[in-house]
């Protein structure tokens, strides 16, 4: 961008001609995060987050906060979340495989209600019962065919299978049964921002710095 601006310092058709051809080469592009900036961004670098957010943010707007809330779905076909708290809006990115990129943002001024959800953990504990209900099933169902040293053996066996399983179906549960902000708009779509469990102290963390930093936009603007 800086060097295009310097360009453009000659005559005014010269100048026209120059800012057109600028203009129509960015038309031709689609939204592009570079996969290092991605990479680094994962790991919640905040310049690597920044940068993913200024493409979409005027120059003059200050950045307060940026954070990276965790992924949804499988690793490596799912989508990662990050959010960015400004001096005028909240904001959010999705980024997903093969070019996926969803931003959605709101005045802070029009920020009506928020909501904070965290699943109960009820379901995990049922489907890790399901899990180890496997080698007991087995256990019941083969008594009838062999004997019971032999049963015992192969029950055994399932129950070690579903101890090696268990960290992964509890992983598994929890790229699809997300915590995370629910943010409405006024006059606007609402604002979804996924996070991980783990992770869930951080979306608190930014929802309480966005109600501070609402207060403070409305005080300036003296908008309700």
């Amino acid at each position: 961008m800086i060097n295009n601006a310097s360009l453009i310092i000659n005559s005014p058709n010269k100048q026209h001609k120059q800012m057109t051809t600028f203009a129509s080469n960015n038309q031709q592009k689609d939204i592009q995060i570079a996969s290092s900036i991605i990479q680094q961004a994962i790991q919640d670098n905040p310049d690597a987050i920044a940068t993913m957010f200024k493409q979409f943010l005027p120059e003059n707007e200050s950045i307060h906060l940026v954070q990276y809330l965790g992924l949804q779905g499988l690793w490596g076909f799912g989508t990662h979340e990050f959010a960015c708290l400004t001096d005028r809006r909240i904001a959010d990115i999705t980024v997903g495989r093969f070019g996926k990129i969803n931003y959605q943002d709101g005045y802070l001024e029009h920020i009506n209600s928020s909501y904070i959800f965290q699943p109960s953990k009820l379901k995990l504990y049922i489907t890790v019962g399901i899990l180890f209900s496997f080698p007991l099933i087995s256990l019941i169902s083969l008594l009838p065919t062999l004997q019971f040293f032999g049963a015992f053996l192969i029950s055994l066996i399932l129950f070690g299978i579903s101890l090696l399983l268990l960290p992964l179906v509890v992983q598994w549960y929890y790229r699809f049964n997300k915590c995370g902000i629910v943010i409405a708009v006024r006059g606007g779509i609402p604002i979804y921002i996924f996070t991980n469990r783990k992770l869930l102290t951080r979306a608190n963390t930014l929802c309480r710095q966005m109600t501070m930093s609402r207060e403070e936009r409305i005080k300036l603007r003296g908008v309700v």
